[in-house]
């Protein structure tokens, strides 16, 4: 019998911590719409292909990473990156982003993450790509009455190795 109460505490315990793990905190509906509405803009901005006004989108000290893994930091640098997408393989794109969930993390700060599509961007040798889909996640913070991107993450699908098929 003595042997089995060391087992059980420890089950007990572990019951104690995974009942304890924070729940994500869900946005509030106002705060959700602010976040869907500046999600809605960058879309509008990028069909446009007005970099500038996707660039003002960030915060002075926000990063925007892209699928290969590189990092451009602060709008003047995200939006020569862009200037450079747009004035040649986006030139023609369309971008089409569903937010799937709005997370606040603080009374300023909040979480985005959903799919992307981006249709008729072309390889440097002018070749149309196809529908190129993806997920972002984007850290977003209160600037006034509206909301700024302080981090995004673009992310393409891959088949991991270890995952059955």
């Amino acid at each position: 019998m003595n042997k089995l109460l060391p087992i059980a505490l420890a089950f007990v315990l572990a019951a104690g911590v995974a009942s304890a793990q924070p729940i994500p905190t869900p946005a509030s509906d106002a705060t959700d719409a602010s976040v869907r509405g500046m999600t809605d803009q960058f879309v509008a901005n990028w069909n446009k292909h007005d970099t500038a006004a996707l660039a003002a989108l960030w915060t002075d000290d926000g990063d925007h990473t892209e699928p290969d893994g590189r990092t451009v930091y602060g709008p003047k640098e995200i939006k020569r990156l862009f200037d450079i997408e747009h004035g040649s393989v986006f030139k023609d794109s369309e971008l089409n982003l569903v937010v799937e969930r709005v997370r606040a993390v603080g009374p300023n700060t909040a979480i985005a993450d959903g799919t992307y599509e981006l249709f008729k961007a072309k390889d440097p040798a002018g070749n149309d790509i196809g529908t190129r889909t993806g997920y972002f996640f984007y850290v977003v913070e209160r600037d006034g009455d509206s909301w700024k991107v302080s981090a995004s993450r673009l992310m393409l699908p891959a088949n991991l190795i270890w995952r059955a098929r």
